[in-house]
């Protein structure tokens, strides 16, 4: 093809006067350009198929992001990042704060306070805003960056540095905020999820709480000794495993997070320090919990085992297993919920030694809390507590402010 385009220049060019002759080598040069680009041109082009260059995106005012969040859409800012305007405009006041104070750059890839001179480096890629944005919007979705950047109008670096930065700002703003800490409830709380309980579960006189395992995958990593660390042996894969502690207002009260994959539930409520924690609590209120046969019962005489197998049964023994079971689905409702506003952790966490994994995992535990208090939109509240989802997220957060 080249060959015969060639010939035909040729005998164009030689027919031709002079004055023809330089009006087409004037046009053949402009042209020649973009119809044969020359090999190194052409590898520079193709170079990094994976990477998206600045040139290809929107800029973050104009992106897609910048487009939903001025559309004033309840819906469309719950399904991008689990929240609505009142509660992301709370945080992202809070959030701007710590995002002028601080910057990602430095030189051992630490946070840093912002230096005084602060026009040393070109504006931000991405407002206070748009950060928060992007961190809650990584937790919502899955898949590549590459993709989640271009929402955002971000290349893959700028995106990657701040959803790490901006994950550790929102971990901040969520500790110091009431509603999203995981603490015990007080006494008047223990005694209204007892009497929501028995008000479903009559033979559950005293319970006030659920608890169960969560196995999320992790990336296999390279080193066989630390894969066998996580592997597990039953599922055939390598996880991370956590224990979470529910309460009927929907909450996470208690938990224990990142223990490898091979550690059994009941050792990880016991290294997590779950076991100690609600024993001290029931002492000093009384009560008792539900969880499956995974937890001991021996040494916590206060957590009482469901779908267990009894001989020789009585009828109150068979009515109380049944009820302890029903009271059991409310952890798998609990489980669904925060892995259903969560999605990134249903896909393989990237496995690293840095401590980002126990980040990713606290935020989500706290940003689920904050969700759950103020946003709504959670089964185990909607049923046994459907007053607490009739407040809107205005009027809750007012009573938070003052």
């Amino acid at each position: 093809m080249i060959c015969t385009n060639a010939l035909c220049i040729l005998n164009i060019f030689v027919m031709s006067d002079i004055s023809n002759q330089l009006i087409f080598l004037g046009a053949y040069m402009l042209i020649a350009p973009q119809s044969l680009p020359s090999k190194k041109k052409r590898r520079r082009q193709r170079r990094r198929p994976g990477y998206i260059p600045r040139i290809a995106l929107n800029s973050p005012s104009m992106s897609a992001w910048a487009r939903l969040f001025a559309s004033g859409s309840d819906r469309a800012l719950i399904t991008f990042t689990t929240l609505d305007y009142p509660s992301f405009n709370y945080l992202a006041l809070r959030f701007e704060v710590l995002y002028n104070k601080y910057t990602p750059w430095s030189a051992n890839g630490k946070i840093k306070i912002k230096p005084n001179n602060a026009d040393y480096r070109r504006p931000r890629s991405l407002d206070s805003r748009g950060c928060l944005g992007l961190v809650l919007a990584h937790l919502r979705t899955k898949g590549s960056l590459t993709l989640l950047g271009m929402l955002f109008g971000c290349i893959a670096s700028i995106t990657n540095l701040y959803i790490r930065f901006g994950r550790r700002l929102l971990l901040h703003v969520l500790y110091n905020i009431e509603g999203s800490k995981i603490k015990l409830p007080d006494q008047l709380d223990v005694e209204l999820f007892k009497t929501v309980i028995q008000e479903k579960y009559p033979l559950l006189t005293d319970c006030w709480f659920v608890l169960d395992g969560l196995k999320m995958p992790l990336q296999q990593p390279g080193d066989p000794d630390v894969q066998r660390v996580f592997y597990n042996g039953w599922t055939h894969y390598t996880y991370v495993s956590n224990v979470f502690v529910f309460t009927p207002d929907g909450l996470i009260i208690s938990c224990a997070l990142n223990f490898p994959g091979c550690v059994h539930d009941s050792l990880v409520a016991d290294y997590g320090n779950v076991y100690e924690k609600l024993k001290d609590h029931v002492d000093r209120f009384g009560g008792k919990g539900v969880g499956d046969s995974a937890f001991t019962s021996s040494r916590c005489p206060f957590i009482i085992k469901s779908a267990r197998t009894l001989d020789n049964p009585t009828d109150y023994e068979t009515a109380l297993n049944e009820d302890a079971t029903s009271l059991r689905q409310t952890a798998e409702w609990g489980m669904r919920a925060f892995q259903g506003s969560f999605p990134r952790l249903k896909e393989d966490i990237v496995y690293e030694e840095n401590g980002e994994r126990y980040l990713l995992l606290s935020s989500a535990v706290l940003l689920y809390n904050f969700r759950a208090r103020y946003v709504g939109f959670n089964q185990i509240r909607s049923v046994f507590l459907p007053q607490l989802e009739l407040g809107t997220a205005d009027q809750q957060l007012e009573v938070l402010r003052n």
